[in-house]
């Protein structure tokens, strides 16, 4: 994989997350080299979670999907 499409898958999945009904809003970068994606940050659920996760897998020309995103904790749960 060259670096401009890196680049490309990059835009591509972060647009996508800002778009998506689960994703919008949620802390999470995003970075592509050689192909494996690395998302990285925090959501407020595990199904937004999910969804970044899915929507990144979903992108043409990711090998891997690393997933480094966690779920914060409401105060009701602790």
């Amino acid at each position: 994989m060259d670096t401009l499409r890196d680049q490309v898958i990059t835009e591509i999945v972060k647009a996508r997350l800002g778009e998506d009904q689960d994703t919008c809003g949620q802390t999470i970068d995003v970075s592509v080299a050689d192909g494996d994606l690395f998302l990285v940050g925090w959501c407020d659920s595990e199904k937004q979670r999910v969804s970044a996760v899915r929507i990144a897998k979903g992108a043409y020309g990711v090998r891997a999907v690393i997933d480094k995103i966690r779920v914060r904790r409401s105060a009701s749960s602790v």
